[in-house]
């Protein structure tokens, strides 16, 4: 992972940046400002970090294969008009 990037205020990588750098090429990785992963990371967080009131993750063997199913239920937030 290149140097320099996000870390938290002990010094230790964040998490999120060291996930998202495993997932993508060095050479492009290396690009990457301070600012553009400040960005990346509030937008990935907002996505998945939202509580709902039910949450049901199953796991539902089917064959030789195994398939998942999530139930998420909360409160609207977003615009009513979307594109």
């Amino acid at each position: 992972m290149p140097k320099n990037r996000l870390t938290k205020p002990n010094s230790q990588p964040d998490p999120f940046v060291q996930k998202f750098f495993a997932r993508i090429p060095p050479q492009t990785a290396a690009t990457f400002t301070p600012v553009q992963l400040a960005e990346l990371k509030r937008v990935f967080e907002n996505r998945v970090s939202r509580n709902h009131a039910v949450d049901m993750r199953l796991s539902i063997p089917f064959f030789k294969k195994r398939f998942y199913l999530v139930f998420l239920l909360g409160r609207e937030k977003r615009i009513k008009q979307r594109v």
